[in-house]
């Protein structure tokens, strides 16, 4: 009578294997293949503004997010999730969110909340969705505003005045709008 051998124990790593050690190892080393191949077709839906999207990571950021959907520049939206509950939770651009949780994560998308603009190339910014002529001169501090007028350059580079209706409202842009403030009155001369 033969005395039996030890079993061997197989692991992913063995490059000597050989009869049903070898079974062992091509049965794991398919389910690995396998498994990999479902993680990496495996899609993560969310749900923003009723329309579906998908995507292949479970963990994207705000700005992903929006990207996806098409908001760009991603600073010129609001990224908010819905939670259960009528309750949103606001996720900026640099937020992570988990997308692996159960269910399809929903969102909503809002304008900014804060708008930057330049005055004289100085940076701005206010939670006004529109602003007179005066007082963006006077935000920027330049006084007195009635010795100054604004022209408002957009981005095709054409030139707005503001110069007949300082107290109408304009309607701030994002990505920012950008103001020039001019002198009425002759500059004088030493």
């Amino acid at each position: 009578m033969q005395a039996s051998r030890p079993a061997r124990v197989v692991t992913p790593n063995d490059s000597q294997v050989s009869g049903d050690n070898l079974k062992v190892k091509f049965i794991m080393d398919t389910v690995k293949k396998s498994e990999e191949r479902s993680s990496k077709n495996k899609s993560y839906k969310v749900l923003v503004d009723g329309n579906k999207f998908e995507f292949n990571k479970s963990v994207v950021t705000g700005e992903e997010i929006l990207i996806k959907i098409g908001k760009t520049p991603p600073e010129c939206h609001t990224l908010y999730q819905k939670l259960k509950g009528c309750e949103f939770e606001k996720i900026s651009i640099d937020e992570v969110v988990d997308l692996a949780n159960p269910g399809i994560e929903r969102f909503t998308v809002k304008p900014p909340e804060v708008f930057h603009y330049t005055l004289d190339e100085e940076p701005e910014t206010t939670d006004s969705k529109s602003l007179s002529a005066n007082q963006i001169l006077q935000n920027g501090g330049i006084e007195p505003v009635e010795d100054y007028y604004l022209i408002e350059i957009d981005n095709s580079g054409s030139e707005i005045s503001h110069k007949d209706n300082p107290g109408a409202p304009i309607e701030m842009k994002c990505p920012g709008s950008k103001f020039v403030s001019v002198f009425r009155g002759e500059m004088p001369v030493s």
